[in-house]
């Protein structure tokens, strides 16, 4: 039982950080941003937000809070279209 919970939760954290990436780069994209301008903005490297769009690695909060700044957007904005996006799959 717990295995599967366990199993669960790795699986929703992998949906959440694909779908962080998918959310990502269609702002970035919408805004018409390079991903080297974007992490200019946010005063990380592009390999960072190469690897945020890709689910390579999930967000850490203050990323969240840097990027959402850098898009010009307020970052319960930039979470709920993640949260929007995870109840539709």
């Amino acid at each position: 039982m717990v295995f599967r919970q366990t199993l669960r939760t790795m699986k929703d954290k992998k949906l959440s950080t694909k779908i962080f990436g998918e959310v990502l780069q269609e702002l970035r994209l919408q805004q018409a941003l390079t991903q080297d301008q974007l992490a200019e903005r946010a005063g990380t490297e592009r390999s960072h937000i190469s690897a945020l769009e890709r689910a390579e690695k999930g967000p850490a909060l203050a990323t969240i809070f840097s990027l959402a700044d850098a898009l010009k957007i307020p970052a319960g904005d930039l979470i709920g279209l993640v949260e929007q996006r995870l109840k539709t799959r």
